[in-house]
Formats: C-alpha cells, sequence, structure tokens
C-alpha cells in the first residue's frame, strides 16, 4: 500500500530493543522512547517479514487465524521497524511554547529537526500526557479543550496559541499550567483518569494509516509513560506431540502444492490427492478445511491448545537424537500416602518449546474477561501474520488425582468461597466492563496451589520466582499444572528445574508448600479476607503468602485464595490440603 508521509518518518536515531521486547514491551500501537523524543511503533502491513523469519508453529496459527507468524526485525540485517512520531504536541522548556511538532520544530534543508525554531539550540519536549479509550484507541491530550473548559477552539486557529509553563515549587498537576493567547489558563491538576475529560474518544489510531473510528467510549487521561497506556495481550502454545491422523499427516506434505489453487477447485484437487495416496477423500477434505477454518471464540481456540498439551504433557516423549523440542518423562504415582492421594502423576519436562505471538492489545486496562478483552488493532485490515518469538526451556508437570480434585469441588466449603469471589467481582466490576464470569471452585485451587508449589520451586531450583511461568490445565476434566521456565537463547534453561520434578522431590515440596501456605505473617487479616486485590478479585491472597510476580502468572494475580487450600478458622479440615495429613 502506499504510504503517508507520516508513516514514512524514521526516528533521527536508531533504537535499540530486543525482539522480545516487541512482543511484550514495545509492540504495535505501544510508545517508544528515543532520546529525547517519542515515537510508536506502526501497523504490522508497513511491516516487511523476512520468510527465514517465520516460525513453525500450525496449532497457534489455526487458534489465532493466521496463515504465519514471523520473528520481528532484528538487528542480524533483519531491518527495522517502522514508527511514527507521537505524541505531535511538544513543548520548548525554554520560550514555553505548546504546539504540534511541524510548528514548533526547526527545519533546515526542508528536514524538520528536534529543536525549536525559536530559541534554535533547545530540544523540544514530547507532551507528558496522551489521551486513550478502552477500546484501544490513543491520541493527543486535548490542550485546546481542557484550557477553554470544553470549548471548541481548533488548533489552526492561529489566535489561539499556547504555552505550558511549570510550578518549580510543586511537583504535581497543579504546578503545571496552560495558558492561551486568548487569556485563558488552566492547571492540569484532575485531568487524568476516567471521566476527568469529558469527552468522547475521536476513534484515532496513529499507528495505522487509517481513517478515525466511529467511538463512544470516554477519554481517558494518562501519562504517556504510564504503564496502562498500552498492554501486550498475548497467545502462546508449547510444541507438543500431538498425534494426527493419516489425513491430517497427508494435508502437511502436500499444502504446498495446494498454493494458489482457487477454491471451487480445492475439492477436487483433494480428492485426487486423496487416491493417488490411499487416504479416505472425506477425511482428506474434512482435515482441509478444519485447518483453514478462523475461530470465532478465542475461549474455544485457546481450550483446543491446551486440550493437546494436557495430553501430551501426560504421555512418554523421550529424547532420541537430540533435535527434539518436547522431551517428556511422565511417572505415576500411588496413592499409597498423604501426598499420593493428592496427585497421581509427576511428568519431567526436560525441553520444552513456547511460542508467544502478539494478537493485540488493550489500553487502560488489561486485556482480560473482566474487561470484555477490547484490543487494539495490530493493522488497518485483518492481518493474515502475527509476530511473534519462540523460547526454548525446562518444566515440571503436576496432574492432580481427579477423583480427590472432584470431591473437594463439590464440597460446600469450595462453592461457597467461589461463589463469594464471583459476587465480589461483580460488584466490583464497573459499568463500563463486561460481567464478571463464574469462577469455578476447581480453577481456584489449582491457581492457589500452583503460586505455593511456584514459590517453594524457587527456593531450590536456581531460579527466582520472576524466571517460572505457569501454564492452567483447569477445564472440566482437566486437573494440571505446567511449572516452567524458558528464554529466547538457544541453548534453552539450566536444568534445575526439571530436576525436581521426581516424584520423592514433588511430594517433598508439596509438604513444605503445604506447611508454609498455613500461616501468613498478615493472618488473622489475611485468612479472613473476602476481596482484595484489583477488581476484588482475590479472597485470601496477599503479597505475604500467594502473589508472585506478574510475569510468572497467567491470571494477572487474580483468582487466588489461600483458605482453598488450608481451610479457615472454623472449617480448618475444608481446604483441599487438609487431606496431607490424613
Amino acid at each position: 500500500m502506499a504510504l503517508t508521509n507520516k508513516l514514512r518518518k524514521r526516528p533521527p536515531t536508531k533504537a535499540t530493543v530486543r525482539r522480545a521486547q516487541l512482543i511484550t514491551t514495545y509492540g504495535v500501537g505501544s510508545i517508544l522512547p528515543v532520546e529525547s523524543e517519542s515515537f510508536m511503533v506502526a501497523g504490522l502491513e508497513v511491516w516487511r517479514p523476512r520468510p527465514q523469519d517465520a516460525i513453525d508453529e500450525p496449532r497457534l496459527c489455526a487458534s489465532l487465524g493466521v496463515k504465519n507468524l514471523y520473528t520481528p526485525p532484528g538487528g542480524d540485517g533483519g531491518g527495522m521497524v517502522p514508527m511514527v512520531r507521537f505524541p505531535e504536541w511538544v513543548s520548548c522548556p525554554t520560550c514555553l511554547r505548546l504546539d504540534k511538532f511541524w510548528r514548533l520544530a526547526d527545519k533546515p534543508k526542508d528536514q524538520y529537526v528536534n529543536r525549536c525554531r525559536h530559541c534554535l539550540t533547545v530540544r523540544l519536549v514530547p507532551s507528558r500526557f496522551v489521551a486513550c479509550c478502552v477500546s484501544g484507541h490513543i491520541q493527543d491530550f486535548p490542550y485546546m479543550s481542557w484550557v477553554h473548559r470544553g470549548s471548541d477552539r481548533s488548533a489552526e486557529d492561529t489566535r489561539h496559541s499556547l504555552r505550558l509553563s511549570t510550578d518549580p515549587r510543586s511537583s504535581t498537576l497543579a504546578g503545571i499550567t496552560v495558558t492561551c493567547t486568548c487569556g485563558a489558563s488552566r492547571t492540569l491538576e484532575g485531568a487524568l483518569g476516567r471521566g476527568a475529560l469529558g469527552q468522547r474518544c475521536s476513534g484515532r489510531s496513529p499507528w495505522l494509516d487509517t481513517p478515525q473510528d466511529e467511538c463512544a467510549e470516554g477519554l481517558v487521561g494518562l501519562q504517556r509513560g504510564a504503564s496502562n497506556v498500552w498492554f501486550a495481550d498475548v497467545q502462546s502454545a508449547l510444541t507438543v506431540d500431538r498425534s494426527m491422523t493419516e489425513a491430517e499427516q497427508l494435508l502437511e506434505r502436500i499444502r504446498p502444492e495446494l498454493q494458489g489453487i482457487p477454491d471451487t477447485d480445492m475439492k477436487v484437487m483433494l480428492g485426487i490427492k486423496a487416491r493417488q495416496h490411499g487416504v479416505d477423500e472425506g477425511s482428506l477434505i474434512d482435515a482441509f478445511y478444519k485447518a483453514e477454518q478462523v475461530p470465532t471464540d478465542r475461549g474455544d481456540a485457546l481450550r483446543a491448545l491446551r486440550h493437546d498439551e494436557y495430553e501430551a504433557l501426560a504421555r512418554l516423549h523421550p529424547e532420541i537424537d537430540g533435535s527434539e523440542t518436547f522431551v517428556c518423562s511422565p511417572t505415576m504415582v500411588g496413592a499409597d500416602d498423604g501426598a499420593g492421594r493428592l496427585f497421581d502423576l509427576v511428568s519431567q519436562v526436560p525441553k520444552l518449546r513456547e511460542v508467544r505471538a502478539l494478537r493485540g492489545f488493550g489500553r487502560v486496562v488489561a486485556p482480560s474477561r473482566e474487561s470484555g478483552g477490547a484490543r487494539g488493532r495490530l493493522s488497518g485490515a485483518r492481518p493474515d501474520w502475527l509476530p511473534a518469538i519462540e523460547v526454548l526451556g525446562e518444566g515440571v508437570f503436576v496432574r492432580l488425582r481427579e477423583d480427590s480434585l472432584a470431591e473437594w469441588e463439590q464440597s460446600e466449603f469450595a462453592v461457597d468461597r467461589a461463589e463469594r469471589l464471583t459476587h465480589a467481582m461483580r460488584v466490583a466490576t464497573p459499568d463500563w466492563a463486561e460481567g464478571a464470569e463464574s469462577v469455578s471452585p476447581r480453577l481456584l485451587l489449582l491457581h492457589s496451589l500452583s503460586h505455593i508449589l511456584l514459590s517453594e520451586l524457587a527456593l531450590d531450583t536456581g531460579y527466582p520466582a520472576s524466571s517460572i511461568r505457569e501454564r492452567l490445565y483447569a477445564e472440566h476434566g482437566q486437573s494440571g499444572i505446567l511449572l516452567y521456565t524458558a528464554t529466547a537463547d538457544a541453548a534453552g534453561s539450566l536444568g534445575g528445574l526439571c530436576a525436581q520434578g521426581t516424584v520423592d522431590n514433588i511430594r517433598a515440596i508439596l509438604e513444605s508448600a503445604a506447611e508454609r501456605a498455613q500461616w501468613c505473617s498478615a493472618d488473622p487479616v489475611c485468612l479472613e479476607s473476602t476481596a482484595t486485590g484489583a477488581g476484588a478479585r482475590n479472597l485470601a491472597a496477599c503479597h505475604s503468602c500467594l502473589l508472585l510476580p506478574e510475569v510468572s502468572c497467567e491470571l494477572q494475580n487474580g483468582l487466588l485464595d489461600r483458605a482453598s487450600l488450608v481451610g479457615t478458622e472454623s472449617e480448618p479440615d475444608a481446604g483441599f490440603l487438609h487431606r496431607l495429613a490424613n
């Protein structure tokens, strides 16, 4: 597509970020500081992925509804990531002028330079403030509207020029004053937060070369560097040994031959290939259209991925020639003691490969079930590829005994704890968000157990808690926890985590974690809590007992309850871990 001048512009100096950061921190639509300037990573339509940077993970591609995944450009000749200037409003710290960049910037030799055209030697400072909405749009802070108390004033009107002054005696927003040449003046006190601006979003997406959208959301004033200006929405998948049908295996082999064949002739070609290779024609056609089908529900796609992983983590997958990316050695556990009554399988996973793809982003609030999952767009049209990275590592998988878990989750105590948390979340859910979904006792227990096991493993494995991640398998019929570490380095990880994956070690770790969970330094307040954390998404959980570094937790440190593990003062035997003592 033809690029506008806006999208052709590049930073005057190169900004260096790691490839992984282009997925998690500085992805499409995020704001990247470059020396004294500020830019925004442009949409995927102006990226130039290279064929050699393709990542092979068909399961993840199918769940995301794209054809390919590509590693972001790197410094090894992989090109640069396009950027646009944002915010456009800048100020001069000497003459105090506040205006758009191309009005204030010096322009020798037909090229803008980041210095004030009036002061010549002074660098311009990007606006500290921006305005976003929960649908992912972002725009410059409406200084004209703010200083004129909502009156319609165009930035193009030369009768209204703004100045930004700061009171050195104050470090608050009240010490920042915007003044107009018409005499209007106003500090920025109260300018940040939901409802402060009193304006509807204009639907702008400056990282895309597209017209403004229709948007009914309200604008939220934020600081440019605030963490809630951009939240990555990442979906990942483990590369596992999912067994393929004969038709699926054939489809993988002949897929290059199917490229470019019109849809009207596809069934005929599939029939020919099926007869040539002795495969049932109907099975091959079904396999093709199932692989091409774009999932309409993110939850269904994620459940399908997790189902394959859950089954693979319970199967033996030995290392044969060293080229494997998934090696798993499961061990069944007898129910002859307390720990054995809680879990029935432990798997050592000395090798695993995870692919993480950026599928969108959120602003103001992180994309989640409670926020309605609103996501910013990565490109103007629906993309057929997404940026992704692959990481290698190791892990330990623990599967709880289904009969013990089912008995506990059906108890009156378990149902009551889950209902309490669901009620607290729904009361705390703001009007603009969708209602909170019901919390299942199974998920509440597995997530809480995962956190105490992860904390205990961090003491013995040589990895800090922030380097270990959890992966929960809590759907109906699933009862697994994968604790793993992974890095983008080709060498993978150190082996210390997998070494702890023996039955005896897991038994000792579980018993030690259970003993540690009995008491928290914040008790009795912690254990008696009925709504804690952001959005009231926890019951008995605090930084002294269950909370982990955010990078380790799948659910942003939500849906946790220590009482589900150890019971309460009035019901000390109701916790799931009480079975260890029997």
